[in-house]
């Protein structure tokens, strides 16, 4: 009898163990806003603004968001298909804690099935570890 409940124990702390590690909830094809409001400030384009290419990007974000001076940019339609991709480069030295400018530009060609996208700014994570990941959806409206 002890062997068994030492079983079931033991099964409960795997199960509690695996949730606390993975997001059993989290779909990975969705895109949702996964950062404190702090730690990046978009400037331009602001939210359901409309915009056409190329767009340029520019705002603030603190050094811990790049690696090697940028992070990842990229413009999705509502399918998920990626329209554009580019690197979002510190204009200021980026080893630090403090709100550093930066700016891209994402050149695309206008879908003919939709007029809405979501702009998505990642934070640059070398480690690979999901924990870290962070990133900002924008919806956009194309011109």
């Amino acid at each position: 009898m002890k062997k068994f409940i030492f079983i079931v124990i033991l099964i409960i702390v795997v199960i509690v163990l695996t949730a606390l590690t993975f997001d059993w909830g989290r779909n990975d094809l969705s895109v949702q806003p996964s950062i404190k409001e702090s730690s990046v400030k978009v400037d331009f384009p602001k939210e359901n603004e409309g915009v056409k290419s190329p767009v340029k990007i520019s705002g603030q974000a603190k050094g811990v968001w790049f690696f090697e001076g940028s992070f990842s940019v990229q413009l999705i339609d509502t399918d998920g298909n990626v329209l554009a991709r580019a690197l979002a480069t510190s204009t200021e030295d980026w080893m630090t804690e403090n709100f550093i400018p930066f700016s891209a530009t994402l050149e695309f060609v206008k879908p003919t099935s939709t007029k809405h996208v979501l702009l998505i700014l990642k934070k640059d994570n070398p480690s690979g570890l999901k924990e870290k990941d962070e990133s900002i959806s924008i919806p956009l409206i194309l011109k």
